[in-house]
């Protein structure tokens, strides 16, 4: 059963160098907007040395494609921004084939750059030659003499660009090329979710309405909160705060809207006291001032949980000011809080659509947005998408030894799912099905998914893969357990910065003590982990995933043990362990023993010199708390599991 995701792809960003040419790809400096997609007849590879830095290209690394002795050959990269006018595009790059100047003979001189859409056949292409062989050569393709196809039109322009050598009928000898510098004129830096592109992030919930003013007079400092994010976390690229508290659309963290006085017109217990909405600016504030990005949270299920007396007040605002239509009067709110926050949000997280979209008007309600907030991106998604297989879901049936549900359940992609979100929604997991946040489908199937592809289409549209990890089992409940530790939150992080997706974790804000508006210590614990070996140089790496013991598939056989054949080759036990445990081993290649806590501290290490496969570990001395136990060789083998210490 071959369920699992192929290889990493790559996605980069880009600059624009001047008024005519805009950078689209180059390897060395890491500037691109060109996602690598496909080849065919060959091997495309990234971060290989330059042949010859001598002449045109003085850059130390390119790209190199390997063509295969064919007929044609192709690389295939996606546009990020779909070109719609020709008129006056050129695009240029530098190229370098292997072959000697003597041996160029037609048709191993041709090079061409094809334009075509992903969702129909029609392209254009343009061919040039290769005068020289073994050094850089400069090409330029100007395409304002050609015409677009009407199905390319229609289908809303071209979004791939593809660079084919040979073209012919009769297969020419193998070569290597090497690519760098691929220019055009038209912008494709564009994309309003670029920014999320290889960030990180956590949530710092900031709830509206009568229950903020509730926790301020209880002593909440939410502004000394969004300072020690700022202060401990600097490479966190991004906070997702909010306009409205989180699944309860009726309260929010603006007393003030453009279109309606919300306290005197609707009901005062919506909004925070005018003194309390100045913390949701002065949060957002901290965090733009810090180079941070925000993203608002919007709950978008009308005013379903609110009170009778609100709600009634609410059915008798819009009965009387818009006839009865509840949507025309919560788009009209909703438009007021934005054009009143545009200049501090960067994007919106609308959560809670399905009776806007069962309304029929969840494009409708997005497009006010991008209307009041143009530059924003938007997160908009009734429907997820599974992975599947032969047309049905792919389920899981267990997550592990102490999976006490019974409830199978769905993994999820990522994929666009409509052509109004501009980054995916990121629950992990249907928390609501069975499935627990710290599920190990989304190590398997989820992350590798889009590492693989960081930028998923629907369509035309082109959308931003992001994923929001629920850190306890409950989302933002301080009182819920933590699902995952140090090492896990650093591979997700490190995994998905690196393939240039989006991460965002739902940290915790305390309500306890002292530390009231300020997010869990254990949780900041964990991102200042993260934080630190992202910035740590050179960057840190991280223990591999390996499946946890009696985690399964519905309809899976075997089991799956990382670098082992069989469950059986390790054995830790008992576990939970009070004091001492036991360890037996099928090999004694294995040799190394970590113990390492739940925040991704070594605590323990020993060298297993031995020939014994069985030994004992004494934990005594720790703490009681979730830890993971590590078994590793010099060969790269290894394996982990978690462990329960319990006093």
């Amino acid at each position: 059963m071959n369920k699992f995701i192929p290889v990493l792809f790559f996605m980069l960003f880009f600059f624009q160098i001047s008024n005519a040419q805009f950078l689209w790809y180059e390897n060395e400096s890491n500037n691109a907007h060109l996602e690598y997609l496909a080849v065919s007849n060959g091997t495309f590879s990234t971060d290989v040395s330059n042949p010859d830095n001598t002449g045109i290209n003085t850059k130390f690394i390119v790209s190199r494609f390997e063509r295969n002795e064919s007929t044609s050959a192709n690389i295939s990269f996606q546009l990020k921004s779909p070109i719609t006018n020709i008129s006056n595009l050129t695009i240029s790059l530098k190229a370098h084939i292997s072959l000697a100047t003597e041996d160029l003979k037609n048709p191993n001189t041709r090079i061409r750059i094809y334009l075509g859409n992903s969702t129909v056949s029609s392209v254009i292409y343009i061919q040039k030659h290769f005068s020289v062989g073994q050094i850089w050569q400069g090409f330029e393709f100007n395409f304002s003499e050609l015409e677009i196809p009407n199905d390319v039109i229609n289908a809303g322009g071209f979004d791939i660009l593809r660079i084919s050598f040979i073209n012919a009928n009769n297969p020419a000898a193998a070569a290597t090329y090497h690519l760098d510098s691929i220019y055009g004129s038209v912008d494709q830096t564009g994309h309003v979710a670029a920014w999320l592109s290889g960030s990180w992030g956590v949530t710092f919930p900031v709830f509206g309405g009568e229950r903020l003013d509730s926790e301020v007079s209880g002593g909440y400092n939410l502004v000394g909160g969004a300072q020690e994010v700022v202060d401990e976390l600097p490479a966190a690229g991004h906070i997702i705060t909010n306009l409205s508290y989180f699944a309860h659309s009726h309260y929010f963290t603006l007393r003030g809207n453009e279109n309606v006085d919300v306290a005197s017109e609707i009901h005062e217990s919506l909004v925070p006291s005018l003194a309390n909405e100045a913390i949701i600016f002065d949060v957002m504030e901290k965090f733009k001032n810090s180079g941070k990005k925000v993203i608002l949270y919007i709950s978008t299920n009308y005013l379903d949980r609110a009170d009778d007396a609100a709600h009634a007040a609410w059915v008798n605002y819009y009965t009387s000011e818009f006839a009865g239509d509840e949507y025309l009067a919560y788009k009209d709110l909703i438009q007021g809080y934005i054009l009143r926050i545009k200049d501090y949000a960067d994007g919106y997280w609308l959560d809670t659509t399905a009776e806007l979209n069962d309304d029929g008007y969840i494009e409708d309600f997005v497009e006010m947005i991008r209307q009041a907030d143009p530059s924003a991106a938007v997160s908009a998604s009734p429907n997820g998408a599974y992975f599947t297989e032969n047309g049905e879901n792919i389920l899981v049936d267990s997550d592990g030894l102490d999976d006490e549900d019974e409830r199978d359940y769905k993994i999820v992609s990522f994929e666009g799912v409509n052509s109004y979100q501009d980054f995916t929604s990121g629950h992990v997991t249907p928390l609501g099905q069975g499935a627990p946040p710290n599920s190990w489908a989304y190590e398997e199937f989820t992350i590798p998914a889009m590492v693989a592809n960081p930028w998923g289409k629907y369509g035309s549209k082109i959308i931003l893969k992001h994923a929001w990890f629920p850190v306890r089992d409950k989302w933002h409940v301080s009182s819920a357990n933590l699902m995952f530790g140090a090492e896990d939150a650093y591979r997700f992080t490190r995994t998905l910065v690196d393939a240039k997706a989006g991460v965002t974790f739902a940290t915790t804000i305390t309500d306890k003590g002292s530390g009231k508006g300020y997010m869990m210590a254990e949780e900041m614990a964990i991102m200042k982990i993260i934080n630190d070996r992202l910035l740590s140089v050179p960057m840190t790496d991280y223990l591999p995933y390996v499946r946890p013991e009696g985690a399964y598939l519905v309809g899976e056989e075997t089991l799956y043990t990382g670098a082992f054949s069989s469950v059986s080759e390790v054995m830790f036990y008992p576990n939970p362990v009070v004091d001492k445990i036991t360890i037996t081993r099928a090999t004694t290649d294995l040799e190394y023993i970590k113990v390492i806590s739940n925040l991704g501290a070594k605590v323990i290490e020993k060298v297993w010199y031995s020939g014994a496969l069985t030994t004992q570990l004494d934990l005594s001395t720790l703490k009681p708390g979730i830890y993971f136990l590590n078994l590793s060789n010099e060969k790269n083998l290894s394996i982990t599991r978690k462990i329960i210490i319990s006093k």
